[in-house]
């Protein structure tokens, strides 16, 4: 910035550019986002072609600093930048710390670089490559380690010309397999995920065990069963090192991966809560309780009273957004709309009846929130669809590094 405070042009960045080393380009993207500087989309596109053009340079630290200062400066590259930087990402998997490759996918998430479909991979190649590398859809401890040791040397075949891998140690079948993958958007997140879990999440911290999930989450990215194996003992162990939108949007986002959990493990997790509901607000309460239902996890007795003490006391905190979730969770939790304190206030409270048009125009839901009698839906219809739409967003805009 000049002395005034005003950012320099794209014209004056591009005279400089060609003079910064890598560390510095990425430092100076890191410090856009961290000082809430948002540079024109001109200068962003003359940075982004800077570090495109010495992505093979940047350290494992270069990489996760850029790509979470573009998610917080809302910055989305080129698919071909996406490409050659994913491909420098798995090159640096071994060097990454657990800060690093959480705040990776947590990039990846907020800029929605989600992996598509394994059957775009050319069949002929995922084939060979399974006769040869006896791959599964779930992964052993075996072949997560595996993955992780020869994860410099694949990529290092990758970033050359194609077929050159097979000098290092990868079968051709193999090489062929990884070129089709990196043509796949969002595809280096499972070696990722692979490299994160490979010992058992050993050194991870809460906020970063938090950002993993989530991300997963964001991207409804269903984790292989091996690494949710590793992961709920991990999480288990900071339980009381969660704050309390950690603690909402990890259970919001084991929600949304559909994923079926144990079920003293998860009624550990709202014990912790609600231990802590005085510090959860009216937002965090609602999507803790819309994630436990939509689990079809019915919580302890002295959980669920805990819980109506809280709604009854923040009440008018709820959007009526919010109380068609509450009620929603509370009727899949057994509740009755008679003789209870809740439900009471809800048909009372005009904001909950008239705010939310697309929650309150589903008859279903109605009739089960309020007890209301409507016309029969659909035997096809399930239970829940209209609060499965709540909390798609999740708390992730809260939860930056």
């Amino acid at each position: 910035m000049d002395p005034a405070g005003s950012l320099p042009t794209a014209a004056e960045v591009a005279e400089v550019l060609p003079h910064l080393t890598p560390k510095q380009l990425a430092d100076a993207v890191w410090c856009f986002a961290q000082h809430e500087v948002k540079p024109t989309a001109e200068l962003m596109d003359a940075v982004a072609q800077e570090i495109h053009s010495k992505l093979v340079h940047f350290r494992a630290q270069d990489l996760s600093n850029t790509l979470w200062a573009f998610a917080m400066l809302k910055y989305q590259p080129t698919e071909v930048w996406w490409q050659d930087f994913e491909r420098q990402v798995y090159g640096a998997l071994t060097d990454l710390s657990d800060r690093q490759l959480a705040n990776l996918l947590w990039a990846f998430a907020v800029l929605e670089r989600r992996p598509v479909a394994a059957d775009a991979i050319p069949a002929s190649a995922a084939t060979s490559a399974s006769a040869s590398a006896s791959s599964s859809d779930v992964w052993s401890a075996d072949e997560l380690s595996a993955s992780s040791s020869i994860s410099g040397a694949a990529a290092a075949a990758s970033a050359g010309p194609a077929g050159s891998g097979a000098g290092l140690g990868c079968s051709a079948p193999e090489v062929e397999l990884l070129a089709a993958c990196e043509r796949r958007s969002g595809w280096v997140l499972d070696p990722l995920l692979a490299h994160s879990c490979a010992r058992g999440f050993s050194g991870y911290s809460a906020g970063s065990l938090h950002l993993l999930v989530w991300s997963l989450g964001k991207l409804h990215h269903p984790p292989p069963a091996a690494w949710l194996e590793g992961f709920l003992p991990a999480a288990e162990s900071q339980f009381f090192r969660f704050s309390p939108t950690e603690l909402s949007n990890i259970i919001w986002a084991l929600a949304k991966l559909g994923v079926e959990l144990p079920g003293p493990w998860l009624d550990k997790l709202l014990l912790v809560a609600q231990w802590r509901f005085p510090s959860f607000p009216a937002r965090l309460l609602s999507i803790v309780a819309w994630s436990t239902a939509t689990l079809n996890h019915r919580p302890q007795q002295e959980w669920l009273m805990c819980f109506e003490e809280q709604v009854r006391a923040k009440f008018l905190d709820f959007t009526g957004h919010e109380l068609a979730c509450v009620a929603w969770s509370l009727r899949r939790f057994g509740y009755s709309t008679r003789n209870n304190a809740v439900f009471y206030m809800l048909q009372k409270q005009h904001r909950f009846l008239a705010a939310d048009f697309e929650i309150l125009s589903n008859p279903k839901l109605l009739r089960q929130v309020l007890g209301w009698k409507a016309a029969a839906a659909s035997s096809g219809e399930q239970d829940g669809d209209g609060g499965r739409r709540n909390h798609n967003g999740g708390l992730g805009g809260e939860s930056v590094p």
